[in-house]
This record gives C-alpha cells, structure tokens and sequence, in this order.
C-alpha cells in the first residue's frame, strides 16, 4: 500500500472500532437469560445450548473432547460452531459461574461471530472496488455498506452468516492478489471456498466464477485447456479437502447420516417451506419484494449498482477480471436466493452488500488510479452527473440511516416494551403464587409456544415443540399451563391453511388444537388470561382455585 492508501486503511479501521463499539449496549439486551432469546430469536435459543454444551467438562477427557466437536445441531457446519466456542471460551476462564451469565456471552457472541466478521467482510469489499485510492469515496462506501439496515438487523443476533460473508470476501481478495497467476493465492481462495461451503453452503456459489475465470485465461492465452483443467481439479480437490477439514464429524459414519438428514431437512424447508408452502416473491415478481426495497435499497439503487458493476468491463484488465468473477458469482447467488421459498431477508446478505458497493464505480473512469471525483479534470457535463449521483446516494443513506436509528432504538428497548415478557410477569404476580400453593408440592407443569417467555425456575417443567402443539401432545403431556401465541392462534386456526399445508396430515392436528384454543375449547383447560401476544389456559380442575384466590380478570 501507498501512503495514502495506509492511511485510508487507518481511517476505515477507526470508523469500525467505532461501529463496533456503538453495538455493544443494543446486542447486550433480549438475553437475560436462556428463554429469553426464544422471545427476540429464535434460532439463538435454538443454537445457545449447544456452544455452552462443547464447553462443559464431561466426567472423562474422552467425554470433554467428545462434548466439543460432536455439537449436534447440525442445521450449521461446524466453523461456526468452532469460532463461538473459541470465542466464549476466555469468558470461561474469567468467570467460574460463566454459564449463568446469558447476557454477556449472547452480547460476546453477537458481537464476535456476526458485528466483527461483517466490519471485516465490508472492509475487503471497499478495497476491491475502490482500492482505497481515494479516501472521501473508500470511507463513504465503507460508511454506507455498514449502514444498510439489513447489515444492522444481522448484527443484531448471533447467526453463521457474517461468518459467511466474510469468507466469501476472502475468496474474492485471494483471487484478486492471484493476480491471474493461478498460483497460491487461488489455491487459498479455493480453501476460503471449502469454509464457505462449510459454513452454509455459500460458497457454492462460486459455482460458475471460478470455471469463466479459467475460460477467460484461456482466451487470453495464459493457460493452456489441459492446465485450466489441472487447475480447476485442483481447487475442486482444496474446496472439498477444507470443506471435510472444517466438518471433521462428516468422517464418523454415525454423525456423518445425522448431517446429511439434517441437511436434507434444511433444504426441504428452504426450498418448500416449514409448515406451509411459501412462493418466493423474489422468483414471481419483476419487482423487488417491498421488505428488500426497505431494508437494503430501492430498486433503483440497485440498477444504478449494476451499471457500475458492468461499467468494469471497459476498465484494464484486472478490473474485467473482478466484474467477471463479481457477476457470475451474482448471478449464482441471486438465482438460489429466488429459488428458495422460505426466504428471508438475512438471506439476501451476500448478494446485496457486494452488489451494492458497486454504486462506487461510477467515480472512476475505467481506471481506478484516476477517480473521477477529481473533478479539476472532469467536463460541466460530468460534474453535473456526479452531482446528480452524489445527491441520490446522499438520498438512499438518509432513508438508511432513518430506519437505522429506529431499528437501533427498537432494541435498546425490546425487553421493556415486548408483550411476550409482559404477559409472563402478569402470570408470575397473579396465577403462580396461587398454583404453588395448590399443587401440593409437585412440578407445575407448562406447555409454550416457540415465542412464549417462561424463564426456567424451581418447581417448573416447561415444554416446548418445534413441530408445534397438537391435542395428542397435549394429552402426553399433562401441562397444568398452557400459553399460546395470538399469531399462532390466527394462522393455524384458519381452516385454508392445511390447503397450502407441507404436510397435511399433521397440519389437521396442529389446525384442530389450535382452532379449539382459539374458541376456548381445548378438552380439560379453560383459558384464564389474554393479551396482545398470547393466551394462557389452565387445568379446569384449578380454575376455581384460581378464580377465588387470582386477582387477574377471567376472560
């Protein structure tokens, strides 16, 4: 680097400082505790106990090495199970009751796996298009990327795919210092490659970059056919020996059939759907859907990103070769994204944050040693066009940054303002106290929805299913509460919704509990307490008790 591009590269390392800190005090709240994350996220509730699980001593060292790498939720590969681990374990060491402390080990893992890897990721993708050639337009990307809403809302929660999108910058960073060598430096991208792919797949959507990479060589006459194909053997051979070196459980058959059923599960769900058949809006629509317009950009934003993205065509050499392989990889990325039904909008992550850091090509000429922001040696005609751009750039980020504050200030407060929460403090001042005392010292039995807080205590048993509740479990179960979501109320108690069912058969059970809890009708319970977020039923055999003793209002 030159000088002024080491001091760009200061400038961006501050700005990230600075954004990561300012994320600490929102990724601290929504996890007083483990249930508390079933509230606000799902998948962290889903995910927590099991990095806490390949921390903990097992009585022998054979059971301790066992807990850490047979981690058991396999819906994600093992890096990122790894680099959580890793990253929680010093907390560990510091603190003897470490796993008592939800809050900062939720807030160390946000702040870890997700914030840092995408400050890092977005910082690699300022260097590959601007090179950091000019400061003004190096920081306003890198400002601008970080600020896109979508990239805020990640940062919010503990996910792979910051992860993901890190490694996905790696490979375009390797290929790009190969310099069209085809040696080191595209066997690393091939590596980088094989943990993206270890990660969540993402990586396979280099699928059709690296094959017109080698293509292109060979048009220009830097690779004969035979060695474009020795090397495309040779990063398929790296690709996979990563991918298997990131997931070492694929090399015990009994782990290894676990995985694949997992996998297969995961892709049913995004291809299809969970519970009910999704369309893709994305894949129906010319138009984007209106949630990717809000939280990443307008739609035209992203022509005027493809332009600049096309733009590198007329530039030298190297700038070809970066549009080439940026837009194969587009176009991957984009074609799964569309077809998978059960999208959501952390999905589009990798497509957009790269795609969008592209409205930077229009300072530059063909040449990104003389940015066109000069504007001594532009025309009349340019600097008016470089107005115009700069002001419907300036005009996204206010709308970013608009949304940015409310996203930021919705989370500093979600714990006080969440109604799942409310509703479980009006249970423990009015229904506990009187069910303690009527239970004659046994385990108060609960049956929750997914969403339901009902933090774990003494003399509880609280059950929750994945596949959702249906009178059968019910009955298994015995529970002497009963609290369901209002959302879940409406959806599954709609008649029509076993007519876009995955699976009909058991959609008719979950539509037949949830339609008899909806009317106050579950056999054996009647429901005691109602707000905004949800119900709460109770044995009828306690309700009078209740009814004497609560001081809540029967509905």
């Amino acid at each position: 680097m030159e000088k002024n591009q080491r001091t760009t590269c200061a400038f961006i390392i501050l700005i990230g400082l600075v954004y990561f800190c300012l994320l600490i005090p929102a990724n601290l709240t929504g996890a007083a505790d483990p249930e508390m994350l079933s509230v606000f996220e799902v998948d962290e509730y889903a995910q927590y106990p099991h990095v806490i699980q390949m921390l903990t001593p097992g009585d022998t060292l054979y059971h301790s090495i066992r807990n850490f790498f047979i981690y058991q939720h396999y819906f994600y590969g093992f890096p990122f199970y790894f680099l959580s681990a890793i990253s929680v374990f010093p907390l560990k060491l510091l603190s003897p009751n470490w796993p008592e402390n939800t809050r900062l080990i939720v807030c160390w893992l946000r702040m870890t796996i997700n914030v840092l890897p995408m400050i890092f990721a977005i910082g690699i993708f300022t260097w590959l298009i601007t090179r950091f050639k000019h400061r003004l337009i190096s920081l306003s990307l890198f400002v601008f990327l970080l600020t896109i809403p979508a990239v805020l809302l990640n940062n919010f929660w503990w996910h792979p795919d910051s992860l993901s999108l890190f490694f996905i910058s790696l490979v375009f960073l390797f290929l790009d210092l190969d310099e069209f060598r085809f040696g080191k430096y595209f066997s690393l991208a091939a590596a980088a490659c094989g943990y993206t792919v270890g990660i969540k797949y993402q990586g396979l959507y280099f699928a059709l970059a690296i094959p017109l990479l080698l293509i292109y060589a060979i048009l220009r006459k830097r690779l004969s056919w035979k060695k474009a194909i020795n090397k495309a053997i040779i990063f398929v051979v790296i690709m996979m020996v990563f991918f298997i070196f990131s997931n070492p459980l694929l090399l015990l058959p009994q782990e290894r059939a676990e995985i694949i059923r997992t996998q297969q599960l995961q892709f049913e769900q995004t291809g299809v759907g969970i519970f009910t058949i999704h369309s893709n809006a994305l894949r129906n629509s010319l138009l984007l859907p209106s949630d990717i317009r809000k939280y990443y950009a307008e739609t035209w934003f992203f022509i005027l990103a493809i332009i600049g993205l096309l733009m590198g065509f007329k530039g030298e050499e190297k700038q070809r070769i970066q549009s080439l392989l940026f837009l194969s990889y587009l176009m991957v990325a984009f074609y799964i994204t569309a077809y998978a039904a059960t999208n959501r909008l952390h999905y589009f992550l990798p497509v957009a944050v790269p795609l969008l850091g592209f409205i930077a090509d229009f300072y530059f000429i063909g040449k990104r040693d003389f940015p066109a922001i000069d504007l001594k040696f532009g025309t009349n005609i340019r600097k008016v066009m470089y107005g115009i751009l700069t002001l419907l750039i300036a005009f996204q980020f206010s709308l970013n940054i608009r949304l940015d504050h409310s996203l930021y200030r919705d989370q500093l407060s979600r714990e006080t303002e969440s109604s799942s929460i409310a509703l479980y403090h009006q249970i423990e001042n009015e229904i506990i106290p009187v069910l303690k005392s009527k239970v004659n010292n046994r385990m108060i039995r609960v049956f929750r929805d997914w969403k339901v807080y009902f933090p774990d205590q003494e003399g509880f048993a609280v059950q929750m299913d994945w596949n959702m509740a249906t009178l059968d479990k019910i009955n298994e179960w015995q529970p002497d509460l009963i609290i369901l979501e209002e959302e879940n109320l409406k959806e599954f108690s709609d008649p029509t919704i076993i007519d876009h069912a995955v699976n009909p058969e058991e959609m008719k059970l979950i539509h037949s509990f949830y339609q008899q809890a909806a009317s106050d009708q579950i056999p054996g319970y009647d429901r005691i307490m109602q707000n905004s977020f949800g119900s709460v039923y109770v044995r009828v055999t306690m309700r009078d008790a209740l009814k004497k003793d609560c001081r809540c209002e029967f509905p």
